[in-house]
């Protein structure tokens, strides 16, 4: 089985790339691109502010040494649209062509602040550089800039003009934030094991915010949303109190201790009184199966597919009609269109 420093889009595979590509020149706007007379007049007509005369020396000397060159954004889609960017690091050394193709491997064409929103919408892992976890590969943010970190408190960033692709001290820089690129594999990693608190975003909050509505606490208005706020707080300091914890809102080693316990014990049954008052949830629908979501509305993602009059314990509902669900593994939503309540 090939390690994954040898294969393509793994974040450590991400990293090796990075650093092999220290020493290349900075060319604003570029994306891995072999440095060409017609590459030069493409670019100064397009950032003439950038391209200015007294950098042309430069730039002259780049073409002649057959460079491939990025800005610091750049990098990361040289390397998706590339696949990978094996081709590439071997067209350094040996001035062979090399294929890239626009918008590959789902990478789009977004700038530094673009990438950084986009990746934060796509619910990808994202904090504060306090937070920043020692993993290759996660790219560090400041506003119009990135770096991407290979490990050891070092990144490599396509940083200037001035000092083209370095290996920098992330200590001695002045990034702001972290996050996962969407289309690098992190594997088990992907779900960042720090302390989760209000005000942060990101995959690792979605995925607590399911184990909490797993262990029976309902997010009715947002469900897991990936966003930490005032109901996941709630919902949380309510689990913390019920099961002998601290009650802060922090979802730390202690908390994700005792969910683990609590999700890994069979739930008890149901006491005979309480099961007479039991409200059900039947599917409806007009014939085809209806979806299932991990939060109340439909830009959760689907969990399964339920088939016609099928019934589930009702957990709770939501303000905009969905009702949540108790399945074996853990509490879902459906809509209230597709779904209606009976007393038992």
């Amino acid at each position: 089985m090939a390690l994954r420093i040898e294969t393509p889009f793994t974040n450590e595979h991400f990293a090796a790339f990075c650093q092999k590509m220290v020493g290349q020149p900075y060319w604003y706007g570029t994306t891995g691109n072999r440095a060409t007379e017609s590459l030069l007049r493409r670019k100064t007509a397009q950032y003439p502010s950038h391209y200015t005369s007294s950098r042309k020396a430069r730039y002259v000397r780049d073409i002649q040494n057959k460079a491939i060159v990025c800005d610091c954004i750049g990098g990361s889609k040289a390397y998706a649209w590339t696949g990978g960017g094996d081709s590439l690091i071997k067209a350094l050394s040996s001035g062979e062509s090399f294929s890239s193709r626009y918008g590959a491997n789902g990478c789009p064409d977004k700038s530094a602040n673009g990438m950084f929103s986009y990746a934060k919408s796509k619910g990808m892992p994202n904090g504060a550089i306090k937070t920043l976890p020692d993993l290759p590969g996660v790219a560090l943010w400041k506003d119009g800039h990135v770096g991407y970190t290979v490990g050891g408190g070092w990144c490599v960033e396509w940083r200037s003009f001035s000092y083209g692709c370095v290996k920098t001290k992330i200590a001695q820089r002045n990034f702001q934030h972290w996050f996962y690129l969407p289309f690098i594999n992190y594997g088990e990693s992907e779900i960042v094991l720090r302390d989760v608190k209000r005000g942060m975003t990101g995959a690792d909050v979605m995925n607590m915010q399911k184990r909490l509505i797993a262990a029976g606490y309902p997010l009715s208005m947002y469900g897991a949303d990936g966003d930490f706020g005032k109901e996941t707080e709630e919902a949380l300091k309510k689990f913390q109190a019920d099961n002998g914890l601290k009650s802060d809102g922090v979802y730390g080693e202690a908390t994700r201790e005792k969910m683990d316990a609590l999700l890994k014990t069979e739930p008890e049954t149901p006491k005979e009184e309480d099961a007479k008052r039991q409200k059900i949830v039947v599917i409806r629908s007009n014939g085809g199966n209806v979806n299932v979501r991990y939060g109340n509305g439909t830009e959760y993602e689907k969990a399964f597919e339920a088939e016609n009059y099928a019934q589930y314990e009702f957990v709770a509902a939501s303000e905009n009609g969905w009702n949540a669900i108790k399945t074996e593994n853990a509490v879902l939503w459906v809509s209230g269109k597709y779904s209606y309540l009976e007393e038992r």
